[in-house]
């Protein structure tokens, strides 16, 4: 029954015309800064975890899953290795960096030489050419995007690799060169369109003057297992092989977009925060506004511990229809993120990212529940935590002395 009375009064208390116009809209807003706060966290979180996964989308068309050095002991573990429900692919490679020089300017690349182009291994959209040329003509070279654009080449035209190596000539010592035909022209849509350069084993192994393999690459059906294959191949060769994934690789480029994702939520988690002040500064106002009600609660047998509990259960409800409401609308706004933007773009002609200069042309959105669900947790406990002064200070309102003051009033 004690619960029950609680839960109406503090029901009332939230929701009850009754209040003073002053103190009612002091909640309304407590609410609606909750809802904001609620909002623009699940919408911010949801668009940086759509960010992260494109570009890691994308660098997985490229880059090698897994990769394995000495190319012999590799060869002979990796035949023998079967994971469930895991299919792979792997070709020897070649890795050089180097510089290539157009009619008008030149740019580092990275210089890779595979022993096969086919789609298991290579997933990136071909723009010119045909990586069929490139991998079966020799001196031939497929392009990323921005490397072709900044060299001002494109298929059939000519360049010179410079390698860091020397070569005696009747003039002396010179940088080694070699002119390369660009057979293809590709693009992954991330930061190696900038300096991919591909080309086959044999190519790369006459221009390094390389006699063996760097070492062998592994394209996964499933790039998130690559931690599970790696640890496979190290325990088949006894640790004589140490397997590096896609996932150390970038790890410095994945450690900064976590950092940005957590420094983004803790400044708007301050949205929140302060929404849980303004529910202080409500309760506060309730509680003097109440403090002839709570001295009658007093005199007819609630204690100090039920008048606690009916603040706290009014902070509560402000808090939950603030929290609702903004998970409404985060909900609503992330779902239908793109068709927003595309409303904006089509009345007002705002373009927010153009793909002309930016690898992503619009923003993706992934909703996730985790997220969701620590932002609904944080912002309740934050609320919890609001309410107890002002329920403290209502708890301690004598019963006594309020009467004395009506008697006197």
């Amino acid at each position: 029954m004690s619960s029950r009375l609680e839960l109406t009064i503090a029901r009332r208390l939230s929701f009850s015309r009754e209040q003073r116009a002053f103190t009612r809209g002091v909640s309304i807003f407590a609410a609606l800064g909750m809802a904001l706060g609620v909002s623009s966290l699940i919408v911010v979180l949801s668009v940086m975890n759509g960010l992260a996964g494109e570009l890691t989308g994308r660098l997985l068309k490229a880059v090698p899953h897994l990769e394995v050095s000495s190319v012999s002991a590799a060869s002979s573990v990796i035949e023998t290795i079967a994971l469930d429900g895991l299919i792979f692919s792997h070709t020897p490679y070649i890795r050089r960096q180097l510089m290539l020089r157009g009619d008008f300017s030149s740019s580092g690349a990275e210089l890779t030489g595979v022993g096969a182009m086919n789609p298991e291994l290579f997933s990136m959209t071909v723009l010119e050419g045909d990586l069929g040329d490139v991998a079966s003509k020799r001196f031939h070279v497929a392009l990323g995007e921005v490397l072709a654009r900044n060299l001002g080449v494109g298929v059939g035209d000519t360049i010179d690799a410079v390698l860091p190596q020397l070569a005696i000539t009747p003039l002396g010592l010179l940088p080694r060169y070699r002119k390369l035909i660009v057979g293809a022209v590709v693009a992954v849509g991330a930061s190696p369109d900038a300096t991919l350069a591909l080309t086959s084993l044999e190519t790369a192994r006459k221009l390094s003057r390389a006699v063996d393999a760097d070492g062998i690459r592994l394209q996964l059906s499933n790039p998130y297992r690559a931690g599970e294959l790696a640890q496979l191949i190290h325990l088949k060769s006894d640790g004589a092989l140490t397997p590096v994934t896609w996932a150390e690789t970038y790890q410095s480029l994945f450690a900064a977009i976590l950092m940005e994702k957590l420094m983004v939520s803790v400044l708007l988690s301050a949205l929140i925060a302060v929404a849980a002040f303004s529910v202080i500064s409500s309760l506060t106002m309730s509680v003097a506004e109440k403090r002839s009600d709570i001295a009658s609660l007093r005199v007819l047998g609630l204690t100090p511990a039920n008048i606690r509990a009916v603040f706290m259960l009014h902070g509560l409800y402000l808090a939950l229809l603030g929290i609702a409401v903004g998970l409404v609308l985060g909900l609503v706004v992330t779902t239908n993120f793109e068709a927003f933007m595309r409303v904006l773009d089509t009345v007002f002609g705002w373009t927010l990212f153009d793909p002309d200069v930016y690898y992503i042309g619009g923003l993706p959105t992934d909703l996730q529940w985790r997220d969701v669900a620590y932002i609904l947790m944080g912002s309740l406990v934050l609320s919890i935590i609001a309410a107890v002064y002002p329920a403290h200070r209502a708890s301690k309102i004598s019963p006594v002395l309020a009467l004395d003051g009506l008697e006197a009033a």
